[in-house]
């Protein structure tokens, strides 16, 4: 009977420990991806990776304007998961965000982070096209160890641009 009993014990105690307590299980957002833009309130996230075509055989990056009351920590390069109620569905689609968490990037064995990438190469897309890309949907971010550089590359569907891949050399 004694057996049974710390039998029990250790099952209820193993049973309530969770080993992945730790670890945040972002399966349930409505999107995960890197911040390419900002507006007052309201920030720009697109998928890090396609998630269809369409009839042409284009592939589409999933791309919704979030707005939120807590979006001043919010920056251009951000990972960020986040969670959502109903969304417009224009492209990019626009969506309150209920709730967001900034994932830290960690520096892999390059001088920039993709977060300090991402941000030189929107101030260069600037400069490029001499106006503000009002929707930039960051199709590629490559490093090239080669040349020591990385490759971003961006489109913009509202404007209809031309797609752009921007080199930026790996030193800060």
């Amino acid at each position: 009977m004694k057996k049974y009993f710390v039998l029990i014990i250790l099952l209820v105690i193993s049973g309530c420990s969770n080993p992945k307590a730790t670890i945040e299980d972002y399966s349930s957002s409505s999107i995960s991806g890197y911040v390419t833009a900002l507006q007052e309130g309201k920030f720009l996230v697109v998928s890090e990776s396609p998630k269809s075509k369409d009839g042409h055989n284009n592939e589409i990056f999933d791309a919704i304007w979030f707005s939120s009351e807590e979006s001043e920590d919010v920056e251009i390069g951000d990972y960020l998961h986040v969670w959502s109620g109903a969304s417009f569905l224009s492209y990019p689609e626009q969506a309150t965000a209920t709730k967001f968490v900034i994932e830290e990037q960690e520096r892999q064995r390059t001088n920039l982070t993709k977060k300090e990438v991402i941000q030189k190469a929107i101030i260069e897309l600037d400069k490029l096209t001499e106006e503000h890309y009002f929707s930039p949907i960051l199709t590629k971010i490559q490093y090239e160890k080669q040349k020591d550089s990385w490759n971003i590359s961006f489109e913009n569907i509202n404007l209809n641009k031309p797609h752009l891949t921007i080199h930026i050399k790996d030193s800060k």
